[in-house]
């Protein structure tokens, strides 16, 4: 059971389980992560994308086997820390003492003594004066390298995952030249969506201009699949597509004009009784010799001859029409002119706490000191007794050994 318990907190364990979270991430990063079954399909097959379905890789972040290995990851490193520290503490104590202690192995005279003590002074070691002598340490604070290392980890590994695992998801829809107020205020104006670009290539892209509540900042970005805006708290996708109808609705009387975006049925009326029922829009159509229309009901692209199913009703009479762009339907003083479709971005807005961040960001601050202390911060002791003096490290100190025998030299050389 000790062997399995010493396993289980061993860094060997935790580098396999840091390895795999690593490379399921890197899956997640790869492959678009909670996007539509049909997106899928098309992009790998349907015999594949049921596979990756059921393995959970289109949502891998989210599921049960990620879940399990970071929390098995985060005890492993909360082990080592808890188990590591201690000994860490131990390793202070343990080398000043063996520094107290130590005899000395270089004899000084008296100037070579003051000359010394002058040294360590000027390069800020610290001093710890008894009966027998002085000892002076510096980087001891590199004990704690390995366990920071260790903690940093742990504290990316938990705010990397609240990250993945706890942001509010919203997917909206809005119209080229609309604008989506957020709850906390914030701002997002579509400035304009196409599906193509100009060569008649797919390519699904909006501009947008993400505004915070009080005016002060502003970014316009253009947005693709896996190129999200970043705005603040926010996160916004380019998710999905649509293509709507658009009718220009005039009354005559009046002179009043109006301009409504049409995507799902619906019954376009001043009195409730007379007016103009909307169907469906249609991408395309074709004409056989005898001039009968066959509509189609789908396509990958932009719509190049849409045409507009509806029906007139006017005195308690129905009559079903084919509406083509600019054609109108005139009902009394009211009149339905159909336009050109527009085409619309879906978008997903993901938002994650600004205080998440700040921790990750902190973690990886915390990584980045915790390293320059393993490699850089070697603990140093030097004792200094009246006949001579010793240095004591962790690791090798031939560098300091030889600039402590050149300083101690400078005199007879400069003779």
């Amino acid at each position: 059971m000790k062997k399995v318990f010493r396993f289980f907190r061993s860094m060997t364990f935790g580098m396999i389980l840091l390895i795999i979270v690593m490379l399921l991430s890197l899956a997640g990063s790869l492959i678009p992560q909670q996007d539509s079954t049909m997106r899928y399909v098309r992009a790998y097959g349907t015999q594949t994308a049921q596979i990756m379905t059921a393995a959970g890789v289109t949502d891998i972040f989210h599921t049960w086997y990620f879940y399990a290995l970071e929390i098995l990851l985060c005890l492993n490193l909360t082990l080592c820390s808890i188990v590591r520290f201690p000994k860490t503490r131990r390793a202070g104590r343990e080398w000043l003492a063996r520094a107290e202690a130590a005899e000395a192995d270089r004899p000084l005279t008296a100037e070579q003594r003051e000359k010394l003590l002058a040294w360590l002074t000027a390069r800020h070691y610290r001093a710890r004066e008894d009966a027998d002598g002085k000892t002076f340490s510096r980087n001891t604070a590199g004990f704690y390298g390995s366990f920071l290392t260790h903690l940093s980890i742990l504290l990316i590994l938990l705010f990397g995952s609240l990250v993945l695992m706890t942001p509010s998801v919203q997917d909206l829809t809005v119209m080229p030249g609309g604008t989506l107020t957020l709850e906390d205020g914030t701002t997002v104006t579509c400035e304009s969506f196409h599906i193509q670009d100009d060569t008649g290539k797919l390519d699904y892209a909006s501009v947008l201009l993400a505004g915070s509540a009080d005016g002060r900042h502003q970014k316009r970005q253009e947005i693709r699949v896996n190129e999200p805006l970043r705005f603040g708290e926010y996160k916004i996708y380019q998710q999905t597509y649509g293509t709507a109808g658009r009718v220009g609705i005039t009354n005559h009387t009046n002179g009043a004009e109006e301009i409504l975006f049409l995507t799902d049925p619906c019954f376009l009326s001043i009195d409730g009784q007379n007016g103009v029922y909307f169907d469906a829009l249609y991408p395309g159509f074709i004409q056989d010799a005898e001039g009968n229309y066959t509509l189609m009901t789908s396509t990958s692209g932009s719509y190049e001859h849409p045409v507009y199913a509806v029906r007139s009703i006017a005195d308690g009479m129905s009559t079903s029409v084919l509406a083509f762009p600019d054609e109108e339907i005139r009902l009394g003083d009211i009149s339905f002119t159909f336009l050109a479709p527009a085409e619309y971005p879906g978008l997903r807005i993901k938002r994650v706490s600004s205080w998440l961040f700040g921790g990750l960001y902190f973690s990886f601050g915390l990584m980045v000191a915790a390293l320059y202390l393993c490699f850089f911060a070697v603990p140093v002791y030097v004792r200094v007794r009246e006949n001579g003096c010793a240095v004591l490290s962790p690791k090798n100190q031939q560098g300091l050994l030889l600039e402590l025998e050149a300083l101690m030299h400078e005199k007879e050389d400069e003779t």
